[in-house]
């Protein structure tokens, strides 16, 4: 009924049934609804618009109405074709005859409709502008027997207008700027007090940072950013600006301080994603940002590894305090949130447009992600 590889253009889900953390605000409700039995609700989309629908319980099911400009059946434009067909005495139907009257001019008794069997989470992508109602049928004689157990949570992500307005005003004098595309990384060389702005342009992705002492190399020897070192030395998962800010390598040397983080949330507890991680999930050959490292770093000689040790940017993950595991949910950056840090050596950086679209960490849709190297005489003030 629905195109699957869609899932890779959906992001912004942040479905109420994840976890959520003391002193964070929940995303934003304004594209996010909750349907329970015999209700209908109509979302206007445009080309690029994705709807999501995720069901709250078991056996859930959902009707669907894609009307064009002028009223008219359009299920093609989600991709879908009319199946079964739907009375208005199956559902609370007062809104959509009321729409049908006003745009229509005339109300109709039986409707063709597109109906999904929710599973599990189910994402379509609007082709051309349509009003789309999402209903919940059930027989009136049907709810004194269990039947309108269960929501279906339907979201929908609005298509990028671009992202030019998105990034955040320049804070300093610029030496180089540049935007690394969707499931790709690049190397950046970096000199001593200029500082490194990572930007998160759309919101929602994660970016693999890595670097390395630029001495070090010419002399053969690769000492990276060592997340466990610096969780020693700054007795937390990751430094933030204040006291302890810094990232160190494995000789205990500062190599980066933290000096703006707009977001607050990142993660330095794993390495960044590899291929293997993609095939044991059934994704071989799937790209991943250990390799895309390992290959924007082969031009410095620095040996290529599987598995990247790195900063996870915008990354969201925590330590489940009862089953001690590692576990993530999409990420709470916003457009334009961005991470500033200043280089105390001279460095090889590497960063990462994650390609992830298996997991929620990018909401579902890697996106681009932008990196602006300033001078030190930018001197970008540091946080408090």
């Amino acid at each position: 009924m629905f195109d699957r590889g869609v899932y890779r253009e959906f992001r912004n889900v942040g479905f109420s049934n994840q976890r959520r953390f003391p002193g964070v605000p929940a995303k934003s409700e304004a594209l996010r609804r909750r349907l329970s039995a015999r209700e209908a609700m109509q979302f206007d989309l445009q080309p690029g618009d994705v709807i999501a629908l995720y069901p709250l319980g078991t056996g859930q099911s959902a009707s669907l109405i894609a009307r064009d400009v002028r009223g008219q059946d359009a299920p093609e434009y989600l991709g879908l074709s009319k199946g079964q067909t739907l009375s208005l005495s199956e559902f609370d139907s007062a809104p959509f005859r009321g729409w049908m009257t006003a745009n229509v001019g005339s109300e109709e008794t039986a409707l063709g409709v597109a109906d999904v069997l929710l599973d599990e989470l189910a994402v379509l992508k609007a082709r051309e502008a349509c009003s789309v109602w999402v209903v919940r049928p059930v027989r009136a004689a049907d709810l004194a027997y269990g039947q309108s157990e269960g929501q279906i949570e339907v979201s929908v992500k609005l298509a990028s207008s671009g992202n030019a307005h998105q990034l955040p005003l320049p804070l300093g004098e610029i030496r180089d700027e540049f935007t690394i595309p969707r499931g790709s990384a690049q190397a950046y060389e970096v000199k001593t007090g200029e500082f490194i702005q990572i930007i998160d342009i759309e919101g929602q992705q994660c970016s693999d940072f890595t670097a390395l002492r630029s001495d070090a190399l010419q002399d053969g020897r690769e000492l990276s950013v060592d997340s466990t070192a610096t969780r020693s030395m700054v007795r937390g998962a990751y430094p933030a600006p204040g006291l302890f800010d810094k990232f160190f390598d494995a000789e205990l040397r500062p190599m980066l301080r933290v000096i703006q983080d707009t977001c607050g949330r990142h993660d330095t507890l794993g390495v960044a994603c590899t291929a293997r991680g993609y095939e044991e999930r059934g994704f071989p050959g799937h790209l991943n940002c250990s390799d895309n490292i390992s290959a924007a770093l082969d031009p410095y000689g620095v040996v290529r590894r599987t598995a990247w040790p790195a900063i996870n940017f915008f990354w969201n993950t925590w330590v489940d305090e009862h089953s001690h595991q590692l576990l993530t949910e999409e990420s709470y950056s916003r457009p334009g949130d961005y991470v500033v840090m200043r280089a105390i050596d001279n460095l090889v950086c590497a960063s990462t447009a994650c390609p992830d679209d298996i997991d929620p960490i990018n909401g579902w849709n890697p996106t681009d992600v932008h990196v602006r190297i300033y001078k030190p005489e930018a001197a970008i003030r540091r946080a408090v």
